[in-house]
Parts: structure tokens; sequence; C-alpha cells
């Protein structure tokens, strides 16, 4: 049995070592040479995922049909594994399904016609001058971001008309599309899950630490254990992207979501992606905090002929925070050392890719800090997980580089 993966970048390389543990052939496709993930793949091929056509060349060779593609982070090429999808007739996210929810745009229009998604919305097509301000009649602030793309590239926030119009509108024509969309005040969260035969299943609600506007950068996860006290947020959460789905097209596929919660305790969809998580979620946070590993899972349940049983139930509840290395123009004068820091507080996970010397810019997306590492840390409440995150934090010697 052969498992492909469309797009070999790092966060491949995880669900690759599953897909062999499970005793499936991987053949890895990239249009990078160097892409991580073509060394751990048992076949690898250099190729331009962005054209279905040569995909399905190589994956008609001898030996190379997929009964499955693993699920892996892609962005706006996720369209190509619904196409290999389609083709083959295997489980995963179909071609239309990929193609909305990778378009920010029809994603909008498609949600807002169902009544599941109340913004305002307005495109500013590549290559437009002029854009009028007064065409954008929408409560302020407005969010801009690309049509398509991931990783929170390109997002800002605008308080007004005129910082719109200056800071923004006056940088016309751009090269690709733009979205303006009405900013939905409220806590924000992220949602790990799966499609199953049509019924959506949450395995993780993740609370985000977000850094001040107009970036909002996450920072950091907490897990989220349902309790009385948010139990109707959950209900409204998993009803709201069931119905959502539904719109979308997902029959049998992982999603993950990012949400708000409103001034008014709703949910509201800032979009869903058909794909895991990245940012090391899906692969390291999502296990530890749920206790399910839904790639594995995923595997499991889409080859049929591997005879494994699969469960997407969360089957632990643990209050965790995984921080990133958000630290702003500050030159790094000392790292503190792993093992006296295992010692000290509840660390679950820890990687560290700063370096004495190095200097660190302002963080502004998820390019700008996620590169850095990681580290994941337990307690018994979530009001103890800032705690020992700001603690750990410290142990850092920094020098001001403003």
């Amino acid at each position: 049995m052969t498992a492909a993966v469309i797009g070999a970048s790092s966060e491949s390389i995880y669900v690759i070592n599953k897909a062999k543990e499970l005793g499936l052939k991987v053949v890895a496709l990239d249009g990078n040479p160097e892409a991580p993930g073509l060394k751990a793949a048992d076949a690898s091929f250099v190729v331009d995922i962005r054209d279905p056509q040569k995909v399905f060349e190589i994956l008609d060779r001898d030996g190379n049909k997929p009964d499955v593609v693993l699920p892996v982070p892609i962005g706006r090429y996720l369209t190509t594994t619904g196409a290999v999808n389609d083709k083959y007739n295997i489980c995963g996210v179909s071609f239309d399904a990929a193609n909305v929810c990778t378009d920010k745009y029809e994603f909008h229009k498609i949600l807002a016609e169902e009544g599941l998604r109340n913004a305002e919305l307005y495109l500013i097509p590549a290559g437009e001058e002029n854009t009028d301000i007064d065409e954008i009649n929408t409560i302020y602030p407005v969010i801009v971001k690309p049509r398509f793309g991931s990783g929170s590239r390109g997002v800002e926030m605008f308080n007004t008309p005129q910082e719109l119009k200056e800071k923004f509108l006056s940088g016309q024509p751009y090269d690709e599309d733009y979205c303006v969309e009405t900013c939905v005040q409220g806590t924000e969260y992220g949602v790990d899950g799966v499609f199953v035969d049509g019924e959506f299943k949450l395995i993780l609600l993740r609370g985000k630490k977000n850094t001040p506007p107009p970036y909002r950068e996450c920072v950091g996860y907490y897990s989220v254990i349902e309790t009385d006290k948010n139990a109707e947020f959950f209900k409204k959460t998993k009803e709201l992207i069931a119905r959502a789905g539904d719109a979308i097209g997902f029959k049998s596929n992982i999603i993950h979501a990012d949400i708000i919660k409103d001034n008014d305790g709703n949910p509201f969809i800032i979009e869903i992606s058909a794909r895991p998580s990245g940012h090391n979620l899906h692969n390291l946070f999502t296990p530890l905090a749920s206790g399910v590993d839904e790639v594995t899972e995923f595997i499991k349940f889409a080859v049929p002929a591997l005879n494994k049983s699969y469960s997407f139930e969360p089957n632990v509840e643990k209050n965790m925070l995984i921080r990133y290395f958000d630290f702003e123009n500050v030159r790094v004068n000392k790292v503190p050392d792993e093992k006296e820091l295992f010692k000290k507080y509840p660390l679950k996970a820890w990687c560290c890719n700063l370096k004495k010397g190095m200097f660190l810019g302002k963080v502004t997306n998820g390019a700008s800090v996620m590169g850095r590492g990681y580290f994941c840390v337990e307690a018994d409440s979530p009001f103890e997980l800032d705690g020992y995150a700001d603690a750990i934090l410290s142990e850092f010697e920094l020098e001001d580089n403003r």
C-alpha cells in the first residue's frame, strides 16, 4: 500500500514517519529539491505540485498509485491534494472543497449565503489602482488579508477609513488579490477536528495568545477543557463548524479552523482549512493535550486494508500551553540550560533555536516567530500556565536592540 505526500515541507516529516510505521510506502512530491520531506520518504520526486497533471503523471507510474494522500500542513495547493483524491477515488478532501477553503473570498461568499458568517467582505483585485474608500461600506476596524495564502502572511488591522486609505489603499496596485473584511471583536481560538462520513468531531479547542494589533500574531496556544461554564460555547462551535463543513462539501477529512468568540458569546469562523494545523500543533501539542494523534488515526481510517482500529475521541484532559519565543527587537545574550529548565518547571517539550548573539526583530507573522522554537508546559489549572511561561522566558538574558 502506498501513501502520497503533496508538499514535502519539514512539517510533513512527522506524518511520513507515522505512515511508514504503519507499513505504507511513502511517495513524496515537492517543487523544491531541498524540501526536507523528500529525504524522509521512500520515493521522492521534484515536480511542480501546482499542476495536478504533472502530479498524476508520477502517481500513475507502477507502485506509485496512492491508497491515501497524507494530511500535511499546506497552503493554496491543498487543491492538488483534492484533485488527487478525486482522480484515485480515495478518502480525503475533494478538489472543490479544497478550492473553497483556500480562497478566502469564495469561502466567505458560500458561508455568508448560508447565514454562517455575519461580516462584510470586499475584494480588492490585483492590478486595481484607485479603490474608492466609500465603496468599502463597513464597520471599522477592518482586517486586510491576501485572498490566498496562510500563516498570517500580510494580515493587518486598520481602525479607520483614513488609516486604511493611507496605509493600504495608497499602495495600489498590488500584484495579488486582497480582502478587506469587518473585524469581529472577541477572543480567538483554534480548532482541531475531523469530518468522518460527513459528521464533525471536535478533537481540541485551543485558546490563542496573540500579540497586540495591528498584527495580532499568535504566540501561544492553551488547551481548553470543556466545563459547565463553557459548554454552550463548545456546543455552538461544533454546530457551526458542522454546518460550515456541509456548505463547503467536507465529507471525510481533517480540518483546523480559526474562530472568534464574539462579545455575545457566539463563535465566528475566521477560516477553515481541510488539513492539520502547523506550528507544532498537530504533531505535538494536540496529541499531548487531547490524547489523539489525528494524522495517524486518519491514515488508519482512510485505509481500511490496514485493518487497524481508529478513534478521534479525546481521551485525556490536560491544562497545557505551547509558547513560542516572541521576543522583539532584542539581542540574545544568554540562552538558559535545557536540563536546568526541566528540573525547575513542569516542561513537557522544549525546542529552542535561539543562540547567543542573535538579533530578534519584530513579530509580524508566523514566519517571523515560528522558526525560533517553542516549549510546552502543563499545570494543575489554566491560571498557572502563564506564570510558568513568563518565568521560563525570564531565564533568557536579553539586551534591548531598538
